[in-house]
């Protein structure tokens, strides 16, 4: 597994890629509703499985966000009020 840094931009763009395929599931949706096919058979066991996985790293991606802003701002306060 590789750790890759990160940027706002990056974090944006990998965010517009999940937004995409919610857009084409939605479009699925919408389309099935309006045309005859209202049961679409999929195999969905490992999207379901990838989902899962990529919701707990998303979870624990935040939560390192979370403390090292929180160390961060520890350092900040400990230079700017030295004892």
């Amino acid at each position: 597994m590789t750790l890759k840094p990160y940027d706002p931009e990056m974090l944006d763009q990998f965010a517009l890629r999940l937004l995409d395929l919610a857009a084409i599931l939605r479009q699925m949706a919408h389309r099935s509703r309006e045309s005859p096919v209202s049961d679409l058979a999929l195999h969905d066991k490992k999207a379901c499985e990838w989902i899962a996985n990529l919701e707990r790293w998303a979870r624990k991606s935040l939560a390192d966000l979370e403390m090292q802003i929180l160390e961060a701002r520890a350092r900040q306060r400990a230079i700017s009020h030295p004892e």
